[in-house]
């Protein structure tokens, strides 16, 4: 498996994602070949589709302020990652603990490193759709079938560092369901899934960078995956009874 950096000139509101992605592609020098993957960082995606909040026009609500004490963060960047959030799990010093479109994430996803200045970046409300249209373009524009990830960096439990995490896939099965297969001693599989899109945008990541690095694209040739047009975001996430994490936290609550 090959990874292939694609540099890019800093983004603004007024780029064009798809031309962006097809310049660095050109400077280089690489031509989409089919199964390969591109990894595109959430950043670029949210600026360009002008996802920008003005810290001026935000208007800090109390639970905002009880949050900011708590985080240590500016009351404005909690009062957007609590309306960004599907639901608020906690606050501990500089994240607020969220859920949104079933992950679990800090600050819901919510950014002011990278962004211009005074303002905070958002996710994009469906970057599946979004992935859905850039790989389409890329497909008519290179004559062959490839996968899209978008994709944000993350935090494991216990674990120091980031890693990639897949908020919107296209073209290819992002989770291989093991369950039913073997061991090396016979044993047969009852629970093991393997996150194939997560794992290649924590491949991803290690060119891609947190900082000045202004490699928001990867290109990935040669991974083991399997082509498809269907929609299978949903698969991605799982119900927090079901995940090992939350259940016997929850268990432990009540």
């Amino acid at each position: 498996m090959e990874l292939f950096p694609l540099s890019t000139p800093l983004v603004t509101t007024n780029d064009d994602l798809f031309e962006i992605i097809l310049q660095a592609l050109k400077k280089a020098n690489i031509h989409l070949q089919e199964g390969d993957v591109l990894t595109i960082a959430t950043k670029i995606v949210s600026i360009t589709s002008g996802l920008l909040i003005k810290k001026d026009d935000i208007v800090v609500s109390e639970e905002a302020k009880k949050y900011a004490e708590i985080t240590r963060l500016a009351p404005e960047f909690m009062e957007v990652a609590i309306r960004e959030s599907d639901e608020v799990l906690g606050a501990c010093y500089g994240a607020l603990l969220t859920r949104k479109n079933g992950n679990m994430m800090p600050n819901a996803g919510a950014d002011q490193s990278n962004a211009p200045e005074g303002t905070i970046i958002i996710l994009p409300p469906n970057p599946s759709e979004i992935a859905h249209q850039i790989r389409a373009q890329l497909e008519e524009h290179f004559h062959c079938r490839i996968g899209v990830i978008i994709g944000d960096s993350r935090v494991q439990p216990l674990r120091r560092g980031t890693s990639g995490l897949a908020l919107g896939v296209s073209g290819f099965v992002p989770v291989i369901d093991d369950r039913g297969r073997k061991d090396l001693y016979g044993r047969e599989m009852r629970i093991t899934r393997r996150a194939i899109a997560d794992n290649l945008m924590s491949a991803a990541e290690i060119l891609s960078g947190e900082v000045d690095e202004k490699i928001p694209l990867v290109l990935i040739r040669g991974a083991p995956i399997i082509l498809t047009e269907e929609d299978l975001t949903a698969t991605m996430s799982i119900d927090p009874s079901e995940c090992m994490y939350f259940s016997t936290f929850l268990a432990k609550k009540n």
